[in-house]
Formats: structure tokens, sequence, C-alpha cells
């Protein structure tokens, strides 16, 4: 088999999207920053929602719409490479996006506001305050030096009574526990950058 159609086979899922054509470089910079945020991840172009291979359109302009996704539209730019895949008289740009040692990125939404994407599934979402603090954390130029103080044990102990972890509840859990919303972020994100709690997307 064909590796692009064994990448292909593979579907649109949180490490990989498909695109039919480039013409939105903000678009596609919220790919690209989303990928670089969560565990990286390949475009490919010239492929259609449901796998069909379309092949590129106009080659140099589609590379150039990447090239400015990723370095004008990110903040801070996101590193990527390319390679072009020829299969049955097509050409499929693969863009593929590392996991970021320098997250969080951000994007600009519909409106022009830069915003922190992640991906989950096989969607680019806006993160959450708690998300973003999270990235920020665990990719600071600073080692993470966690201490478990009596607001984060609080918080443990409120967390203990909820057996479901996939979102959190920021104004209900900052006032079980007796925090601002902010201070519940920062020990929540603490929690979590610290691998003590776990969470799943």
């Amino acid at each position: 088999m064909h590796p692009l159609e064994k990448m292909i086979g593979e579907g649109e899922h949180v490490r990989q999207d498909f695109k039919y054509f480039l013409n939105d470089a903000r678009k596609i910079a919220r790919s690209l920053a989303a990928f670089a945020n969560t565990e990286g991840g390949r475009l490919l172009v010239g492929v259609k929602d449901n796998g069909r291979i379309a092949g590129l359109k106009h080659r140099e302009e589609e590379a150039y719409v990447v090239e400015a996704a990723a370095h004008v539209f990110c903040r801070p730019p996101v590193r990527y490479t390319t390679r072009n895949w020829e299969h049955e008289g097509k050409v499929v740009l693969e863009v593929q996006v590392p996991k970021s040692t320098k997250a969080p990125h951000s994007a600009p939404d519909e409106s022009g506001k830069y915003l922190c994407y992640i991906r989950k599934g096989d969607e680019n979402k806006v993160a959450s305050e708690l998300e973003t603090t999270v990235l920020k954390m665990t990719h600071s130029a600073r080692p993470l030096h966690f201490t478990l103080d009596n607001k984060h044990r609080r918080l443990l102990q409120v967390l203990g009574t909820q057996t479901e972890y996939k979102e959190f509840d920021i104004a209900e859990l900052s006032r079980l526990s007796l925090m601002t919303r902010k201070e519940c972020i920062r020990a929540l994100a603490g929690l979590i950058a610290s691998g003590t709690i776990q969470t799943s997307r």
C-alpha cells in the first residue's frame, strides 16, 4: 500500500487533518497552532474530508499559505516541515508539525483576536483558561517547582468527591475549595502539570 493511502486510511484524528485546498492563512494558523500545542500532527493538503485525493491545485500558492500561517499568523511562530507525495498523477502536500517546546501558540479567530487552540479529537478548539495555564506551566523556561500546600490539598479533597475529570467546573471547584477563580486555576494547573492528577481529552 502507498504510504499516502495508509495515512489517509487513518481518517482525521487528533494528529491528522485533511484540507482540500488552502486559501486562508489565518484558518490554517489555527490548525498549526493546535497541533503544536497538543501532540503534534500533520495536514494533508489536496485531500477531501471523505479521504478522496483531489491533488494540489496551486502548489506554490498553497506552500506560501502554509509559510504565512506558521510564521506570520502564529504567535510565536510554529515549526513545520513539508513533503510532496505523488500518487496516481496527483500531488498531496504533507505539512508535519512537531509538538512544540514553545507552547502555547496562538492564532487569530474569525474576528482577528488571538486565541490559544488545541486539538480535541479531529477538531481545533479554543483552549480554556485552565488548558492555557497548563501549557504555560509545562513549557516554561523555568523548571516546574511544585509544592503541595494547603490549597492544593483542599482542592484534591474536593476532587476526590468527583469521578469525572474530563471537564472541570472552575466556579464550583473554587467555591468548594475556598479559593478565588484565579487561585483555583493556578492550583489545578499545577496539579495537572506535575502529573498529580490526570485528565483525559
